[in-house]
């Protein structure tokens, strides 16, 4: 009698185990990260932190690092901002081309950057720019270009970045790398790599009345993998070097370098 008890007690048991389970719902899929190169769905924000490396000034040939924000995301496929890469709002897309209105921050110079090289020399902050963009996608290819006004009276010049990449998706990793240059106006140039005359004196240095043109040549590699549906690493690395009259200013051939290398190392959260 007791041995049929437990056996009903243990079916009993079983039955009402199964039932619970039953009744429970199914457990979320895990997130799947967005494929590399798609679309834009909505509104998206991505947040981070990690370290930047980058040259201590424009020209200089000491590197400095320290936690830097990162900040990406957009909406849909008409806006795209990212805190390194400014700004962008397709006013107008046909095709593969869009164009519109940009807008991004540029680091500025200061004496404390580097005592040694810059004594005497002016400083400035960090210029918010103004301006356009045009830009051109067709599969794994991207063109853009991109001009910019100081308006908060900073540097006070304007430049043309223009660069050609091309996109590559490994799985949840994917690359885009490719050559890029920028063009600059002579009061761009003039801040950060000329030396008027009432500062050659107290910086030691000989005058120099730099000029427009293209300041410099490079090539940029991108990264972004994808760890889960929302945590990713997401980093660059670049090399620019300095040319024309960028490279011949006394800051450059005396202390400094055309060599420019800066890079970044971000662990970001997909908040939406």
């Amino acid at each position: 009698m007791s041995l049929r008890l437990a056996c009903a007690a243990l079916a009993a048991l079983l039955l009402g185990i199964g039932r619970a389970s039953a009744a429970e719902p199914p457990r979320p899929a895990p997130e799947e990260p967005p494929p590399f190169g798609a679309p834009r769905k909505g509104f998206e924000l991505n947040i981070g932190v990690g370290p930047l490396l980058y040259p201590a000034y424009y020209g200089a040939s000491v590197q400095r690092v320290l936690p830097f924000p990162s900040i990406s995301g957009g909406y849909g496929d008409r806006v795209e901002f990212d805190l390194l890469d400014g700004l962008r709002v397709a006013a107008v897309k046909i095709g593969g081309f869009s164009a519109g209105p940009a807008a991004r921050l540029r680091f500025g110079r200061r004496t404390s950057d580097d005592r040694a090289q810059l004594h005497g020399l002016r400083s400035f902050g960090e210029a918010g720019e103004l301006g356009a963009y045009v830009a051109y996608e067709a599969g794994p290819l991207f063109l853009d270009a991109i001009a910019t006004q100081d308006v908060t009276g900073a540097h006070g010049g304007a430049a043309l970045d223009a660069r050609a990449l091309i996109g590559v998706p490994f799985g949840r990793l994917g690359i885009a790398a490719g050559p890029e240059l920028r063009l600059v106006t002579r009061r761009y140039a003039e801040s950060f790599y000329g030396i008027s005359p009432n500062r050659s004196q107290s910086s030691g240095r000989p005058a120099y009345s730099a000029a427009g043109g293209l300041e410099r040549v490079g090539f940029l590699v991108t990264g972004e993998w994808w760890l889960t549906g929302r945590l990713a690493l997401r980093g660059h690395a670049e090399y620019g070097r300095l040319t024309g009259s960028a490279a011949r200013s006394p800051l450059v051939r005396n202390g400094g370098s055309p060599d420019q290398v800066s890079a970044g190392l971000f662990l970001t959260w997909r908040l939406f």
